[in-house]
């Protein structure tokens, strides 16, 4: 099982790098109708396959199938190993674009997701960008990108711990900025709103661990603590978080499942270190409920963003990570709908002195 999340997990990073050096001569796109001629029956073959017999979606696999090293065997073998005891699986293909080269070559752009409808557990959910499509005995196939070099070294993910509080003059400047680096590095930039007070309040130990008992502050990637929102405080938020976002990955994060029942949330995340010797040592694994639009309000009349509605940090530092972490939590208020799961490991020391380091993060919409 590991093997088949690290798998998942790699094709879904390759998917966002091109290794294609080929010079290409597109035909119009209207030509073909790929929709009709392989998308849709690419989708009715995974709905007729089973864990046993992938034959019905394997068809639309050439046998030259080869994608960053993996060949057409190997694919299915990977897909049986990760239907194996799940009934009924769904499969979910769309496509956002191709491009025809010729009468018999193309490329496209699509997805495959793939759940568990028994415990709602995505198993599968990978993006194939430049996915090579030949036409054979009168059928489009799927080739895979014909590459097998490997991805360069993803960045992190940096994450703002943001304490507020009703009342707080400062704060609004502070959200604004907040929220204009997570416009300016969608996916790659990730804050969470900690209210002292009011109606969307949580009694969270981070703010005695960070000394953060008053508002505006801030906690960047656990490596630098800013105070106040002065225009000169401000300032010092992009240099700071342009700094981190430079810095690569340490660590992976595959959300294996997760499960929403009014307040409650449970489910499972495999952690994967990207270095060797990872030293484990007074490390955590945070997992927060954001309400991504709340209906509590700052100062100025505007709604708070993610506002941190559950939190939960499990101690993962003798965790084997050759397995999944679960974990089991409540909000305090039913799980909206626009909620999402925020996930960070992150180093604790007993002393918080600017060394509360952060291994990257994920963020995830939470469907009900």
């Amino acid at each position: 099982m590991k093997f088949v999340i690290y798998l998942l997990l790699v094709l879904a990073v390759c998917g966002l790098v091109s290794c294609d050096r080929y010079e290409h001569a597109f035909q119009p796109v209207e030509q073909v109708d790929f929709a009709a001629e392989l998308f849709t029956p690419l989708q009715t073959g995974f709905n007729n396959a089973t864990a046993t017999d992938l034959s019905p979606a394997m068809a639309f696999y050439a046998e030259d199938y080869f994608h960053y090293g993996l060949n057409k065997s190997e694919w299915e073998a990977a897909l049986q190993t990760l239907l194996s005891g799940v009934a009924n699986p769904v499969f979910e293909i769309s496509f956002s674009s191709t491009s025809l080269i010729n009468e018999t070559n193309a490329f496209a752009n699509w997805h495959l997701k793939i759940s568990d409808p028994a415990t709602q557990a995505v198993l599968a959910d990978s993006n194939y960008v430049g996915e090579r499509l030949i036409k054979q005995n009168g059928e489009w196939l799927l080739r895979g990108n014909q590459q097998s070099c490997n991805p360069p070294a993803a960045k992190q993910r940096v994450i703002v711990e943001y304490v507020t509080n009703i009342g707080c003059s400062y704060c609004p400047a502070v959200e604004a900025e907040l929220h204009e680096l997570s416009l300016l590095h969608p996916g790659k930039f990730i804050y969470l709103t900690h209210q002292l007070s009011g109606p969307v309040m949580i009694n969270d130990p981070m703010f005695a661990y960070y000394s953060a008992f008053s508002a505006p502050v801030s906690i960047i990637q656990g490596m630098a603590k800013l105070s106040s929102g002065t225009d000169d405080v401000i300032a010092q938020y992009a240099p700071l978080v342009n700094a981190q976002l430079d810095i690569d990955a340490q660590m992976d994060y595959q959300i294996i499942s997760t499960l929403v029942s009014g307040n409650n949330l449970s489910g499972s995340v495999q952690l994967t270190p990207k270095i060797t010797g990872f030293d484990q040592t007074s490390l955590v694994l945070n997992l927060a409920i954001i309400d991504k639009v709340s209906t509590a309000t700052n100062v100025s009349g505007e709604p708070l963003t993610n506002i941190v509605i559950g939190r939960k940090r499990i101690d993962i530092s003798a965790q084997d990570f050759g397995y999944p972490i679960t974990f089991d939590f409540n909000a305090n208020v039913t799980i909206p709908t626009d909620a999402a799961l925020v996930i960070f490991a992150q180093k604790t020391p007993a002393t918080f002195a600017n060394n509360a380091v952060i291994y990257s993060g994920l963020e995830i919409p939470l469907s009900r």
